[in-house]
């Protein structure tokens, strides 16, 4: 019997073992880039009851499709520009007037939604939360801190994170959103109400589909959770092309010199193995980097790339059009 509870102890502790190297590292968890897009079953209620005389009831439900159009760098952020449409059903009553309409909307807005490039990456947009509190992405900078909205994070099972971000109105109304979000896939349900009774309005959008094409490697030390390089691009180039590579944080006692740095080699060979050229030879942060190859005097043909750092290596082929 003792051996068997030796075992099962053994197994509960790789257990959490495991569930603990889900969870250490920081992860993408709304992947950022030009042409993503989430398609979100919306659903918003407002309700205007003052002293309980109810007034005005009003339900928006059907699809909405948020698309990034856009990406401006800054030197401390970057600014993304998002498309929104929507296809609507809204149901309103007018108590008072005694008028029970259903009509469709459909209309497109735009808003910019701003990362910032420290730490964990905060995601905010300058609007009032009054006017966006029930949008699918509500994220404002009146967050309190200790809630606020990190594109980088750590996950659980299901590579999912759930949290509360809420901003205090006065002493008896909060908006609060519960946020649940998906590793490399992004926001997949937002729950709001206004904890009011005169004037209620809550909101509930889920994830139905999303279109991940790519994603912006805009991490900074501490957040490279591996070793990546990139297809150059552009691909077939003539003479230019640049080639992204992503350094992995790993302490400084596993690799480096450096707390978390590798010694880091990116070369260009021809198909006979000779060195064409030499692109970085010096110790790298973590972090993701492009380097630019100008192939003059180059002739046609195909050409490798690869990239050492540490102990990992890596080869790709790359093509010189003139």
């Amino acid at each position: 019997m003792s051996k068997i509870f030796v075992a099962a102890l053994v197994l509960l502790c790789a257990s959490l073992q495991d569930l603990k190297a889900q969870t250490d590292s920081l992860v993408d968890v709304l992947p950022l880039a030009v042409g993503n897009q989430w398609t979100y079953r919306y659903f918003t209620l407002y309700d205007y009851a003052p002293a309980g005389d109810p007034t005005e009831t009003r339900t928006d439900s059907g699809l909405a499709v948020y698309s990034v159009l856009d990406r401006i760098a800054n030197a401390d952020s970057i600014r993304w520009q998002f498309r929104v449409r929507r296809d609507l059903l809204r149901h309103q009553i007018l108590w008072h007037a005694g008028r029970d309409t259903i009509y469709a909307i459909r209309d497109s807005t735009s808003f910019e939604l701003i990362e910032n490039n420290s730490g964990q990456h905060r995601l905010y947009r300058n609007e009032s939360s009054t006017q966006i509190r029930q949008d699918v992405f509500p994220f404002t900078r009146a967050f309190t801190d200790t809630t606020s909205v990190w594109r980088y994070r750590r996950v659980g099972q299901g590579d999912t994170v759930r949290f509360r971000s809420a901003e205090h109105i006065v002493p008896s109304q909060t908006y609060a959103s519960d946020f649940t979000f998906r590793r490399n896939t992004g926001l997949t349900r937002h729950v709001f109400n206004t904890g009011s009774i005169d004037v209620y309005s809550a909101a509930h959008h889920f994830l139905i589909s999303s279109r991940i094409t790519s994603r912006d490697e805009s991490r900074k030390e501490g957040i490279a959770e591996r070793f990546e390089l990139e297809q150059n691009y552009p691909n077939p180039y003539n003479p230019t092309t640049n080639i992204r590579f992503t350094i992995q944080s790993l302490p400084a006692e596993v690799h480096g010199t450096q707390a978390g740095s590798h010694f880091t080699i990116l070369k260009v060979f021809d198909l006979l193995g000779r060195e064409v050229a030499t692109l970085v030879n010096e110790v790298k942060q973590p972090g993701t980097y492009t380097v630019q190859w100008n192939a003059k005097g180059s002739a046609s043909g195909v050409y490798l790339y690869r990239l050492q750092a540490g102990d990992f290596l890596l080869t790709k082929k790359m093509l010189l059009l003139r």
